[in-house]
């Protein structure tokens, strides 16, 4: 073969059009420092919010193992101050989440969110909603509002990505359309919140975007695809488009590239908690279909949904009631329609954030929590409302299936399966005495602890830590858990205080 040569460049485009090519050694340095130059830019707020790099750099992501009403808001909030970024990245307004704390003259305070991501009240974090996110901008005209009043300086600490969909008044009446039109037997149990809908027009291609807003031209195209699309009024496009315009400016003002911020954020070794929203069992993709979101719920949402490379979340927390819940309609194996279900309501105050509506009540189904751990691969297990299991005299655990046809099961993520299935219960001995107020885990009854080990021998993950109480402070760490040493703050004094965690290449064991 000839000897090969390097190729020419020319002085000017073949084409003869523009100007002279620019010698790569020049240009590429160039390009460098522009790039170096938006990295710094983007990365300004975060340095003045929340300083520099912290000592230890952590990246968290917080699941469920359940349909999703574990407590993620919780969690994330009492992370956040280990953290310098607080993100949502999937799901939107059908999601609720509540933070109960104390303020600084000792009053209790709860906060209801919906789609701003939970730990905003701890003034040095910024605060992202991602890509993945489904933005009401009415929602969150109202959050930032409303809550703003308990967030110092909310509007300077938040970011919305302009490449977020949004969700729009068409698709909330055609999601309420759709459930009528299913009738009670086959109706999904939708929040009504124009979830599905919206995703179906970003699948379609046809969703409008944060960004779009600023085309007028662009967003009044979209608008009326949709409503082609959908089989509405052609007039009704005026009406959509009043509505974006009355939220325009305060979207627009927090907009931003959250993909390359983010990035940029972990690169300079900043801290970031991941929020989930809704659990495993509402997967599109995994859950028990058609009884599921139409959004990501697992941990491979955090890739889709925030441009970040999820090999470098070192911490996977999931978050798992002492018991089993669930909202809206879909089989339920462990459900107790006696007593039991009721007391567990009224002791867990089991209704909805989003909806107001009650939730199912059972006794906890490990056989669903072990295949929820080997979808996600959590690294730690937080066992939240643990107190409201106090005062039973035995405590249920369903430790498998009796599936149809005699046998044993373990779950499968399949409705008309899962519907003919049986409950086989491990029954341990319950605890009279109170949870509320403990904080030393050595403290907890004994028979508390025993029924942490049952959960965490089972599922094969450490239980780090069991949620006592709706608090900030309600929450008792396992002595040298992962998540222990996770919320205890690195000391500058220690060797290697400064390096960040190596990224993890492997799955969490």
């Amino acid at each position: 073969m000839p000897e090969e040569t390097a190729p020419v460049v020319p002085p000017v485009p073949p084409d003869g059009g523009g100007g002279a090519v620019t010698d790569p050694p020049v240009l590429l340095p160039a390009l460098l420092e522009a790039r170096e130059r938006r990295r710094r830019e983007a990365l300004a707020p975060l340095e003045e919010i929340a300083g520099p790099p912290p000592p230890r750099q952590h990246l968290t992501w917080v699941g469920d193992l359940q349909q999703g009403d574990g407590g993620k808001g919780a969690m994330t909030d009492r992370l956040t101050p280990f953290h310098q970024i607080t993100a949502r990245v999937q799901g939107g307004d059908n999601a609720g989440h509540t933070t109960v704390f104390e303020d600084a003259e000792g009053q209790t305070r709860v906060l209801k969110n919906h789609l701003l991501p939970s730990g905003l009240r701890h003034p040095r974090v910024l605060g992202v909603i991602a890509n993945g996110v489904l933005v009401n901008a009415e929602t969150l005209a109202s959050e930032v509002r409303e809550l703003g009043r308990e967030m110092p300086a909310l509007r300077n600490r938040l970011l919305v990505s302009d490449r977020a969909h949004l969700v729009l008044p068409l698709h909330r009446e055609v999601d309420a359309r759709q459930e009528r039109e299913r009738g009670a037997s086959q109706a999904i149990g939708t929040t009504r919140r124009g979830i599905g809908p919206a995703n179906v027009s970003k699948v379609n291609r046809i969703g409008v975007r944060v960004g779009d807003l600023r085309d007028p031209e662009s967003l009044r195209r979209r608008v009326e695809q949709n409503l082609r699309f959908f089989q509405l009024p052609p007039r009704q496009a005026d009406r959509e488009l009043a509505w974006l315009a009355r939220h325009r400016d305060l979207v627009l003002s927090l907009a931003g590239d959250s993909v390359e911020f983010l990035n940029a954020a972990v690169d300079a070794g900043y801290s970031v908690v991941l929020e989930g929203a809704q659990g495993p069992m509402l997967d599109i993709e995994h859950g028990v279909y058609p009884y599921v979101t139409t959004s990501p719920t697992a941990f491979y949402s955090v890739s889709s949904g925030s441009g970040l490379d999820g090999s470098l979340v070192d911490n996977r927390v999931g978050v798992l009631k002492a018991y089993q819940t669930m909202v809206g309609n879909g089989p339920f194996v462990t459900e107790d329609l006696s007593t039991l279900g009721d007391r567990l309501r009224s002791a867990g105050e089991e209704f909805g954030t989003t909806t107001g509506r009650s939730r199912r009540c059972g006794w906890l189904d490990l056989v669903h929590a072990r295949w929820a751990v080997a979808l996600n691969r959590y690294s730690s297990i937080v066992v939240t409302k643990l107190d409201v299991l106090d005062g039973f005299d035995h405590v249920g655990i369903c430790v498998g299936y009796t599936a149809p046809g005699g046998g044993h099961s373990d779950f499968v993520p399949d409705n008309a399966h899962l519907s003919r299935c049986a409950p086989v219960y491990c029954w341990l001995p319950g605890w009279r005495t109170s949870t509320r107020g403990v904080r030393d885990y050595a403290d907890l009854p004994a028979e508390a602890r025993n029924f942490l080990r049952c959960i965490e021998d089972y599922l094969g993950v450490e239980v780090a830590a069991a949620g006592v109480g709706p608090a900030q402070h309600d929450l008792v760490l396992v002595p040298g858990s992962r998540l222990a040493r996770l919320m205890t703050p690195a000391k500058e004094d220690e060797p290697g205080a400064r390096a960040p965690v190596p990224p993890r290449r492997t799955p969490p064991p």
